[in-house]
């Protein structure tokens, strides 16, 4: 299985980043370049069966196509599985707001695909390092800290 995150401190109580998140209809474009559509599309935002489209480029690689929230705990973490033709690789993720001692908190954006079989996983695993744009895939997500530390302090520097 392959895996990509990167943890983000912010200056920010993990509600206000949850509140971001809950209302990423019209936050989407603003915390990316790269980031081109977002719609809640069933449930509850954030809540475990809640269902989201987005649209975004990540270098070359274009990612269209719906997320299911699998699990939540409100404020502090929601996972997720990304719908066909990507849940083929069992792709998938998640975000945790973990709370820092001076008040604000951590954010961990954590995304994964491959399989963890003994035999066909290291195989799958390697076919997509070699077909996915791996460093585009770690600046994507290292951009997206940034732009949670753009928009939700501003005046910081990223």
């Amino acid at each position: 299985m392959i895996q990509v995150s990167r943890t983000t401190h912010l200056d920010v109580p993990p509600e206000a980043v949850w509140q971001f998140f809950r209302e990423m209809n019209s936050n989407y474009p603003r915390w990316h370049r790269e980031h081109l559509r977002w719609r809640w599309l069933q449930g509850e935002p954030l809540a475990p069966g809640a269902i989201w489209y987005a649209d975004e480029w990540i270098g070359w690689f274009r990612l269209s196509c719906r997320f299911f929230v699998t699990a939540s705990q409100p404020g502090r973490h929601f996972a997720f599985r990304i719908g066909l033709p990507h849940s083929l690789v069992r792709s998938g993720g998640s975000f945790t707001f973990a709370p820092a001692a001076d008040g604000g908190c951590d954010v961990t954006e954590e995304f994964h695909f491959g399989f963890s079989a003994p035999v066909l996983g290291p195989v799958v695993d390697l076919v997509l390092r070699l077909a996915l744009p791996m460093e585009d895939f770690r600046r994507h997500i290292s951009e997206e800290g940034d732009g949670l530390v753009r928009l939700l302090q501003p005046g910081a520097q990223p």
